[in-house]
């Protein structure tokens, strides 16, 4: 297979996770996802199903848009969830070490990438867990970022927690915030299992509000009721996302 992006891996101190950068000539945009090795090639994928990000990029004709990936690790839920899990009983102990991961993407990712493409204007995109991450992130309200995609989030691994920050955090009002959820999205969590597709919906209806009451301004809300969790269901919210913020006037 050949590939149509560059693999590094970048660190600070002991951090380090791989990066897949896809950087047309054009490109005055880039987009941050998270669990970057899903982006690209199904074969790359965990579970071999990926976002097939180039096709969207070339459905929609985003020319100008470069995606940059950063892979997670065996700490996936460390890296990505904000708070530690409340729900113990049913999903293993993980979460609330997030502050290394942005801290690595704001002083080590963001350099690097400025200093080879100098691209004007970013996203970030990140799906279940990666959705919370892009949410903390966006509590820090930083000015390069235009647009945040928040795709399954699970606020239901911490709804104490999530609601105090939703109830205390301010979002950037000018930057555009997208929020999809399916209806038949599940993962395995014992007896809570059953429980769990309308616990995502209420997730993004309670994100939805959060955003609201913090002053973002410009919120798309999608629901697709045979949505399910995984990159096939994303793939098409993906490219609105995608094609939304290639043609934002920024």
């Amino acid at each position: 297979m050949k590939r149509k992006y560059e693999i590094v891996v970048l660190s600070k101190g002991d951090f380090a996770r791989t990066i897949r950068i896809y950087a047309p000539k054009r490109a005055d945009r880039a987009i941050i996802m998270h669990d970057g090795q899903n982006a690209f090639y199904d074969e790359e994928a965990v579970y071999k199903k990926s976002w097939r990000v180039l096709d969207l990029i070339k459905e929609c004709g985003a020319n100008n848009t470069a995606v940059i990936g950063i892979d997670c690790s065996e700490n996936r839920l460390d890296d990505y969830l904000p708070f530690p899990i409340e729900i113990e009983r049913y999903v293993k102990k993980a979460g609330g070490k997030i502050d290394p991961y942005c801290d690595f993407i704001s002083s080590t990712v963001f350099p690097y990438i400025d200093k080879r493409f100098n691209f004007k204007h970013y996203a970030m995109l990140g799906s279940s867990a990666g959705s919370t991450a892009t949410l903390y992130y966006a509590a820090k309200k930083d000015p390069k970022i235009k647009a945040y995609g928040l795709f399954s989030p699970p606020l239901f691994l911490s709804p104490a927690a999530f609601d105090k920050f939703l109830n205390e955090t301010s979002f950037d009002g000018k930057a555009a915030y997208y929020v999809y959820v399916g209806g038949k999205e599940t993962t395995d969590a014992g007896e809570y299992t059953k429980l769990v597709p309308d616990l995502y919906v209420d997730s993004a209806h309670i994100l939805i509000k959060g955003l609201r009451r913090g002053g973002a301004n410009s919120i798309i809300g999608r629901f697709e009721n045979d949505g399910e969790h995984d990159e096939i269901y994303w793939r098409k919210p993906a490219l609105e996302f995608i094609s939304n913020f290639s043609k934002a006037q920024l």
